[in-house]
């Protein structure tokens, strides 16, 4: 799987906190681009969902869809690139010839089974009024608009990062040890000594774009 997928123009997105009654990366459905395997693009109003990094659009009639990611190699949404890596879409952010790092964005669900008791309410109160607001899948065939107003309603959705490096169709996490693991014992030796010369930012995208480049060296 390449790390380009065809571009579109589209204006810019603002930030918005989601909610677990809006539980999308975007604060609206933006306009944008599906790429699908062994096919054309095509245009459609496209955002991310939150609990499992899946794609989603509006029909004709306003309704939300579930992309097949079976079907999908990646989307542009409003100037961003984002491919399918591994049944979950993630964001594009450095490339080269050979390979990109990718963030991952997903809710961070767990914290909101957490129980505390805030403002006087009992730990059981306060859990089942946030289970009760959790929608997992709900949003799927449901009008945007509607979903949008009742926005509010839900409770405050973190959102967790994370880095992976994508090349040769393969990705692994952002991280020393389990870049180690792909490694032939071969080229261990030089991956120490490749990590001596190159002081890695393992936060920064354009340090593990040499990462990338690293384990998928020119041939």
């Amino acid at each position: 799987m390449a790390c380009v997928v065809s571009s579109f123009l589209a204006g810019p997105a603002f930030a918005q906190d989601p909610t677990t009654t809006w539980p999308y990366l975007l604060p609206a459905f933006e306009s944008g681009s599906v790429a699908f395997r062994g096919a054309d693009s095509k245009p459609y109003l496209l955002n991310i969902h939150l609990r499992r990094g899946q794609l989603h659009y509006l029909d004709e009639k306003g309704l939300i869809r579930e992309a097949d990611l079976m079907q999908v190699d990646g989307a542009e949404i409003g100037g961003k690139t984002y491919l399918n890596v591994g049944g979950e879409m993630m964001e594009v952010v450095s490339r080269s010839g050979r390979g990109c790092v990718v963030l991952e964005k997903l809710g961070d669900y767990d914290a909101l089974l957490e129980t505390g008791g805030a403002y006087g309410s009992s730990s059981v109160t306060s859990a089942t009024r946030k289970l009760s607001s959790i929608e997992t899948d709900s949003q799927i065939n449901q009008n945007h608009m509607l979903l949008q107003n009742s926005r509010s309603e839900g409770e405050m959705l973190d959102i967790l990062t994370k880095y992976y490096l994508f090349y040769q169709g393969n990705s692994v996490r952002a991280d020393r040890r389990e870049v180690e693991k792909q490694l032939p014992d071969s080229r261990k030796a030089e991956w120490k000594a490749w990590l001596k010369a190159n002081k890695i930012k393992w936060n920064q995208p354009e340090s593990l774009q040499k990462v990338v480049d690293f384990l998928n060296p020119e041939q």
